[in-house]
């Protein structure tokens, strides 16, 4: 039979300092780098369609 135990030093629990709290500053300025870097690619998402495209879009929707 083979026996089997916790230890009691639990190695994977988060140390004290692990979570320190971020100020709204910090998040702040995190946040406008990451919008900053992914702008860009943002930027190429957005379309601008025709007035005829939005109307097929629509007449197709409505047909099903």
């Amino acid at each position: 039979m083979t026996k089997t135990s916790t230890s009691q030093n639990n190695v994977n629990s988060p140390t004290p300092n692990m979570f320190q709290p971020r100020t709204d500053i910090e998040s702040d300025a995190e946040i406008d780098l990451f919008y900053d870097q992914i702008k860009g690619k943002l930027d190429r998402l957005a379309k601008d369609p025709k007035d005829e495209t939005i109307s097929k879009i629509l007449t197709y929707s409505r047909s099903l």
